[in-house]
């Protein structure tokens, strides 16, 4: 069969379509025909590398994956992320801190081929009105949203939550997990467009990166919001941590422009203020989440759809910062 693969690090010119041998299913196992796979900013760290991390080369990448479930004959969408199994974190149900934990795509083969094999407790079944495309864009921001707005932050009832690049993927199931919590939510966003599309979403107010702090002051009333929802990094951080209310709480999933920043500690210990760091999440997280999806109470945000022969392109588009919600890829590398 053909695969997308990830030989060595470097430019989109790594993406090399190639002959890999095709997969059977065990016992336990799925044969899933895939048919749409979600494209993240993960996708961008595996193809150029990360300086200090390690990932298993040569890789299929692709998380969020969508297909046509052989023995169940069913439109089904794939666990983006697992854990051993066996160790206490997993026992527990915090899959995301066990030492052998796997991303699809990042640590393991992904979802850029014809067909993968997947255990069976790994499938989420699509109801028969969705969209493949349009679910593909959920699985691996959705949990890492709710993981992050949901378990982390706790967000609840009437809180006031800022939540940073609401027109990204992660930031778009934020706003719509913010807001089904009963929480209120300012986001911010690079242009009108993305602004509106965030208060379409759910958001009170939208606005630029520049005025967030200001906007945040005016909403309320001085006070601050209660958590910020960031995964920017240094872009942000310092706006982040001025919006914060004492007491209030910052949780990060991500540093898209940049992995340091400069902390003070007396406004942290001042303030009081916790610091919060979100990766993923467990299975039954993304369980919950899925029901949120199928009772209408969240819907994907994509942007566009493309050939999965175009993904040089995709990752062009991502690095762009010119999109609202997610890129998909369809699978045409069977044609």
């Amino acid at each position: 069969m053909r695969a997308i693969r990830i030989d060595h690090h470097g430019g989109p010119e790594v993406l090399r379509t190639v002959d890999v041998p095709t997969p059977t299913a065990g016992p336990g196992q799925l044969t899933v025909e895939v048919s749409h796979v979600g494209l993240n900013h993960l996708d961008l760290w595996v193809r150029r590398g990360v300086p200090g991390h390690r990932f298993p080369l040569p890789l299929i990448p692709g998380s969020d994956i969508v297909g046509h479930c052989v023995e169940l004959d069913q439109q089904v969408a794939i666990q983006p992320g697992f854990g051993c199994m066996e160790c206490e974190a997993c026992l527990s149900g915090r899959h995301a801190l066990c030492r052998h934990y796997i991303i699809r795509g990042e640590r393991g083969d992904g979802g850029m081929t014809e067909l993968v094999i997947v255990p069976r407790g790994h499938i989420l079944p699509l109801p028969p009105d969705m969209d493949p495309a349009q679910a593909a864009g959920l699985p691996l921001a959705l949990l890492t949203a709710w993981h992050m707005v949901h378990t982390r932050a706790a967000v609840g009832p009437g809180d006031r939550v800022l939540v940073q690049a609401g027109a990204s993927g992660t930031g778009a199931y934020a706003i719509q997990i913010a807001t089904l919590m009963g929480a209120r939510v300012l986001a911010t966003a690079s242009t009108a467009a993305k602004r509106q599309s965030c208060v379409d979403l759910g958001a009170d107010r939208a606005v630029p990166y520049d005025q967030a702090v200001d906007a945040v002051k005016s909403w309320t009333g001085k006070r601050g919001v209660d958590v910020v929802v960031d995964h920017v990094g240094p872009a942000t951080w310092r706006a982040s941590m001025a919006a914060l209310r004492w007491g209030g709480t910052y949780v990060s999933c991500g540093a898209t422009t940049g992995p340091k920043v400069e902390l003070d500690l007396r406004a942290l210990f001042f303030k009081q203020i916790s610091i919060l760091g979100s990766t993923m999440g467990g299975m039954a997280e993304l369980i919950e989440a899925w029901r949120a999806v199928l009772d209408g109470h969240i819907r994907p945000v994509v942007d566009r759809v493309l050939p999965m022969s175009r993904l040089a392109e995709a990752h062009a588009l991502l690095e762009s910062r010119q999109i609202t919600g997610k890129v998909v890829l369809a699978q045409d590398l069977d044609t």
